[in-house]
């Protein structure tokens, strides 16, 4: 019974409450519910990016009421918006003017403008002033460290996330720094702020991609701390880098590896290794068409490169930085090259080994190789044949003319070039082309006795 008496009571007082409220709507002057009236349109004009339409709100707003920053600032935000910069810079000043003193956050929206213009030193300029004037505001520091991160000033960037976070430790803030103090290589603090990025926002998406991407550079991190070491002793080293480069890109972080096959490539053009490690951090990136400034032809992958073929590859690169005039060093790499399937880099070499030693037949050879690849088929019989009239000793001349004549239809004189590589060298190779050329032409009882001896050898595990 009291129960339902207070129940009529509180619907009473609502009652009465509601009436009141509407009376004094009522009540308002005309002036006041048209300047609401405008600051709801004003709203709802910004939220949907109609900035031609909020200029003109914004204008009658400031005028009802110049003193509001509020309306100042969506005023300047819609002029941006339409990137009506004279404009923003006019209502700037007119700001200013108008409120006394002039409110210190208005160098942030000068740095805003300058930022839209593209003046990047200016946007700075002022966002540091307005930055060190109101140390707490977060925004300013979060636009300099945003800015800076852009331009991959990783220094100027932490520190910027570090103002920020003074302000209010923040996750976004947090992974930025973190992801900031990772390409500086400062492990410790990279992992300590993702540490707090993940306590403040776990479930953030951008925190959880940068914690699976630190969870796969933990793996590696102890080799990858070793060689920082050594390049603090030896800051440039060629081989180091490409060493951390290769280990870089095991973990899944293309972005470091980059940064040090750039560094490797400028100061050892010579050298393949980091170029090959650059483009696959490049296709990794998904940037595969700046591939082809390197001469590499994709696909390529680091699972197709074996232990076997890089150790080669460091070690011809240094034996060029060593004698960068010894012919046999290019041909030797071209070859390697042609093997993994990169005739343009390939070329590379068996032309400077050409050019270095012009009596070479391997480097013609191996320029022939790197233009039948390249689909040159004409220019590469040209060269074979030169190679072969250079050295007429080299069994593996003499049989990839073999090959190429076997392409051109020419079958018998195929089987007198593979006769002459296997007079030289027998290898189980050589005797199946020839086998081939046999039953071609009709000779089988030559093919089958080729057939057998490539038994033979294959048995012994010969190539």
């Amino acid at each position: 019974m009291n129960f339902s008496f207070r129940r009529k009571i509180d619907n009473y007082i609502y009652v009465i409450v509601l009436a009141v409220a509407i009376f004094l709507a009522g009540c308002q002057p005309e002036n006041v519910r048209e300047e609401k009236a405008l600051r709801r349109e004003l709203a709802k004009e910004m939220r949907n990016h109609s900035y031609e339409t909020a200029v003109p709100i914004a204008r009658q707003l400031v005028r009802k009421q110049p003193q509001d920053g509020r309306t100042w600032k969506r005023l300047l935000q819609a002029q941006l918006g339409l990137r009506d910069f004279d404009g923003a810079k006019q209502t700037l000043l007119d700001w200013r003017t108008t409120v006394q003193p002039a409110p210190t956050h208005t160098d942030e929206y000068e740095g805003d403008i300058a930022r839209a213009e593209n003046d990047l030193p200016r946007a700075l300029e002022a966002w540091r002033k307005a930055a060190a004037v109101q140390p707490k505001r977060r925004s300013a520091f979060d636009k300099i460290a945003e800015l800076e991160q852009s331009r991959q000033h990783w220094n100027e960037a932490f520190d910027a996330w570090t103002g920020s976070l003074k302000a209010k430790d923040n996750s976004r803030a947090r992974i930025n720094r973190a992801i900031c103090a990772r390409r500086l290589r400062r492990w410790d603090e990279a992992i300590s702020d993702l540490h707090h990025a993940q306590k403040l926002a776990g479930q953030d998406a951008e925190v959880q991609r940068w914690s699976k991407a630190f969870e796969n550079l933990g793996k590696f991190l102890d080799e990858i701390r070793e060689l920082d070491a050594k390049l603090v002793e030896l800051p440039g080293d060629v081989d180091l880098l490409g060493e951390r480069a290769l280990m870089l890109l095991r973990s899944g972080d293309p972005e470091l590896a980059l940064d040090d096959c750039e560094v490797a490539v400028r100061m050892a053009p010579w050298a393949i290794r980091p170029k090959l490690f650059q483009a696959i951090a490049l296709i990794a990136l998904q940037r595969p068409k700046e591939c082809e400034r390197l001469s590499i032809r994709q696909p390529l992958r680091l699972e197709s490169l074996n232990a076997e073929f890089l150790e080669t590859i460091s070690r011809l690169d240094s034996a060029i930085s060593v004698e960068p005039k010894n012919s046999d060093h290019y041909a030797a790499r071209s070859w390697q090259l042609n093997e993994i399937g990169q005739p343009l880099l390939a070329l590379q070499d068996a032309e400077m080994a050409a050019k270095l030693d012009p009596k070479s037949a391997s480097a013609c050879a191996e320029v022939s190789f790197a233009l039948t690849k390249l689909g040159r088929a004409y220019d590469a019989f040209a060269r074979i044949l030169a190679a072969a009239e250079l050295d007429p000793n080299v069994a593996s001349v003499w049989q990839y003319r073999g090959e190429l004549e076997m392409q051109r239809g020419n079958n018998m004189a195929a089987i007198e070039s593979l006769s002459r590589a296997l007079t030289i060298e027998q290898t189980a190779a050589a005797l199946q082309k020839r086998e081939e050329c046999y039953r071609r032409v009709g000779l089988l009882a030559r093919a089958d006795e080729d057939h057998r001896a490539w038994q033979t050898l294959t048995a012994k595990g010969l190539k």
